[in-house]
């Protein structure tokens, strides 16, 4: 089932979450270079990779020397502003060893939820990838409020899969894709494939945050649901595991893959997708 999934691959977009980023209890700076050393394998084949990464408040607070996630939004802000410098930074350099250059780019929730701005940002993302440079997405926490946000990157990175038409969502995090009952430390209780995202599959979720991170495993399911609500696969592994994507993509048994449903056409997936989020939010504020 996984060949047909990973063969032909034109475009991905791939998340990268602050646990991959973060190592007791610090940014590390060298998972960049080695996640970027994969991304070149596939940018070298033709493939355009969106990469959307987590850690610019991880790593604020690590030039800060902050060690608790501050929980005052101005706080927050601030650590973002001091760390996503640092986060392109580092991009920046990984990406250049291998001939590719960076553009960053930093969205908010109205970005996406207006179909103006929605379709300025995916004719400014293709045009990113035309001139052959690799797009860095993250949410723009310098500016969100808790009205605009999108929450974590988790929902970002499947709202980008539909807005570039991907064909395929790598969501890579702290763990090798969803356990049975949570108990990630027993092989045998990986769950290799689903096929729906139901009900019956957040049973499995037990939350695991530290002080870097936002989104848990809920959040994740969250978002895979969105994605291949739209018929895009998604792909939840460990990205600290060396050589993860090319795993992935030689169809081998790595973490978890979540199957789509039927593909609907793009402006549907849009309106249904947004329609959705958009009754959710306001549920959660009434």
């Amino acid at each position: 089932m996984r060949k047909q999934y990973t063969q032909n691959i034109k475009s991905m977009v791939v998340k990268v979450g602050t646990s991959v980023l973060t190592k007791g209890g610090f940014f590390d700076k060298s998972m960049i270079l080695r996640l970027s050393s994969e991304f070149s394998r596939f940018l070298k084949k033709g493939v355009h990779v969106y990469v959307v990464s987590s850690g610019a408040i991880g790593s604020g607070m690590t030039i800060l020397k902050i060690k608790k996630r501050p929980t005052q939004m101005c706080e927050l802000q601030a650590s973002a502003a001091v760390g996503q410098r640092y986060l392109m930074q580092c991009y920046e350099e990984a990406f250049s060893r291998y001939g590719f250059s960076t553009a960053q780019v930093l969205l908010t929730w109205e970005d996406l939820a207006r179909r103006e701005r929605f379709l300025n940002a995916k004719h400014t993302l293709h045009q990113i990838q035309a001139w052959g440079l690799v797009p860095i997405i993250n949410e723009n926490d310098t500016v969100a409020t808790d009205e605009i946000r999108f929450g974590d990157n988790d929902r970002l990175s499947a709202l980008l899969a539909i807005l570039v038409q991907a064909d395929v969502l790598v969501i890579l995090s702290d763990t090798n894709g969803l356990y049975a009952d949570g108990k990630k430390h027993e092989h045998k209780s990986r769950i290799p494939v689903v096929q729906k995202v139901g009900h019956s599959v957040f049973r499995h979720v037990k939350e695991r945050k530290n002080s870097f991170t936002v989104g848990g495993m809920r959040s994740k399911l969250s978002s895979v649901s969105v994605c291949t609500r739209a018929g895009i696969p998604v792909f939840l592994a460990d990205g600290r595991e060396r050589d993860v994507l090319t795993h992935i993509f030689n169809a081998q048994d790595v973490g978890t893959l979540f199957v789509p449903e039927s593909v609907t056409a793009s402006r549907k997936n849009w309106i249904r997708t947004f329609t959705d989020l958009v009754a959710a939010r306001r549920k959660r504020s009434a």
